[in-house]
Parts: C-alpha cells; structure tokens; sequence
C-alpha cells in the first residue's frame, strides 16, 4: 500500500510493478498539449480569426490523451489479481 502522505510526481505514471507506463506519461502530455490549445483556440475565437477550427482540433486531441489515461486504468485493474481469486479452494 502506498504511503498517502508522500506525493511523488514521477510516481503518477508508474504501474503497479514500479515501471514507468508510457501510456500514461503520453495521455498526461496530450492532455495537457490540447488544454493548452484550447485556451489558445478560444483566444483565437473571440479577438483574432473568428475560426472555430482549432477548439474542434483541440477537443480531439484532449480526447485521445484522456483515452489513454482510461486504457492505462481499464488494463491495469485487469493485470490485478483480487484477494478472493488468490484463496480460492484451498487453505491459507
């Protein structure tokens, strides 16, 4: 169990075997890449071009970044083995 009081921020994007998970360092990165452009897609909407084309872009991007992050939680919880399923049909 990890200890709640410690916060690491390279621990985030660990898995449960300890190692770096490249699934959610990348959804992290394209999360924060198409925030980012949203911010600026919206700057560009209301006092430069007018053109919606970039927030659309952007929602796209923020989407496939949170997909990832959703795989990484979706397998994970697959790989894990729970309590019940380790004593079954036999003693301790």
């Amino acid at each position: 169990m990890p200890d709640i009081s410690k916060f690491s921020f390279a621990e985030l994007f660990n898995n449960n075997d300890g190692k770096t998970s490249a699934t959610s360092f990348s959804g992290v990165v394209i999360c924060s890449v198409g925030t980012i452009c949203f911010l600026l897609g919206c700057i560009d909407k209301m006092w430069i071009s007018k053109s919606i084309d970039v927030i659309t872009q952007s929602i796209t991007f923020v989407l496939i970044g949170a997909s990832l992050l959703g795989l990484k939680s979706v397998v994970g919880s697959k790989t894990e083995s729970t309590p019940s399923e380790e004593n079954v049909g036999g003693s301790e």
